[in-house]
């Protein structure tokens, strides 16, 4: 099991199909629809850790905006580019 928590701002949901629309944390790991103040299930959680993961291997994160409303446009508008070699090293 796999726990995603920023920085002690969590909500805990029991299962897939439970929704929430309370918007804690830091917007650069959200989701889209967490970012539109829409409703989201444990599966926006799935994001959060899909970002934490390209950010260990790339040192970045995958979509970045100082500003909510560009943040939602790029996440929507921009391809994702993944670099050829992760910088973290075996």
């Amino acid at each position: 099991m796999i726990k995603l928590a920023d920085f002690g701002f969590c909500k805990p949901l029991e299962s897939e199909d439970e929704i929430s629309k309370t918007m804690l944390g830091s917007p650069i790991y959200m989701a889209p629809e967490i970012l539109r103040g829409q409703s989201y299930s444990i599966k926006a959680d799935i994001w959060s850790l899909g970002v934490v993961l390209f950010r260990m291997l790339y040192g970045y994160c995958p979509f970045e905006s100082n500003n909510i409303g560009k943040l939602i446009m790029i996440m929507e508008e921009q391809e994702l580019k993944v670099p050829e070699q992760p910088v973290v090293s075996s």
